[in-house]
């Protein structure tokens, strides 16, 4: 079986009405993601800030296990999301960011965990939150054929009328599509 090419983190932009819309499942399981998002933004602000005055790293394994997930989607995120073809140069970024942020931590607290890593994990999680967040519930609510990190720019078509690029999404969303698609759903 071939590699579908949005399996690796090149981007493949496709023409705008090469991809089909997602169906009613699709569509719910965008929504039920981006509520979980939404709501993870939401906890992050409200609760996050505890972060940025503690020099204890979070406990919580709700909290590595979102760090790690959020490593591994940002460059999907970034790059589907703004039309780039950066492969991982985001990972690398947030990875060098945290880096330095923990040198400051360790030169100026002692502890590689305070306020410069704090602030900059909550910085980067409420970004990714929000940004793929808001995503899904605009591709829930459009159809966004295909990613929905495209459904900003999907947006600003139907508002502009100038045509986006269209993306495959490199997750379990289009095999979602794909199966709704062949069962007539």
């Amino acid at each position: 079986m071939a590699d579908h090419p949005s399996r690796k983190i090149k981007t493949v932009f496709e023409e705008q009405g090469s991809l089909r819309k997602p169906g009613l499942i699709g569509r719910a399981v965008r929504l039920v993601f981006g509520a979980w998002l939404l709501w993870a933004l939401y906890t992050l602000l409200r609760y996050g800030w505890i972060v940025l005055v503690d020099t204890t790293p979070p406990s919580p394994i709700e909290w590595w296990l979102f760090i790690i997930l959020a490593f591994w989607l940002t460059p999907y995120v970034i790059n589907i999301g703004l039309t780039k073809n950066w492969r991982r140069a985001p990972q690398v970024v947030v990875a060098v960011l945290a880096a330095l942020a923990l040198a400051i931590d360790l030169a100026v607290y002692g502890t590689w965990w305070a306020p410069p890593v704090g602030l900059f994990v909550l910085a980067w999680l409420a970004y990714f939150s929000a940004h793929l967040g808001i995503s899904f519930v605009l591709s829930a609510l459009l159809a966004t054929p295909g990613c929905e990190m495209r459904a900003i720019p999907h947006l600003w078509t139907l508002m502009t009328g100038r045509s986006t690029k269209e993306h495959y999404c490199p997750g379990a969303l289009d095999q979602i599509d794909r199966w709704e698609a062949n069962h007539g759903h």
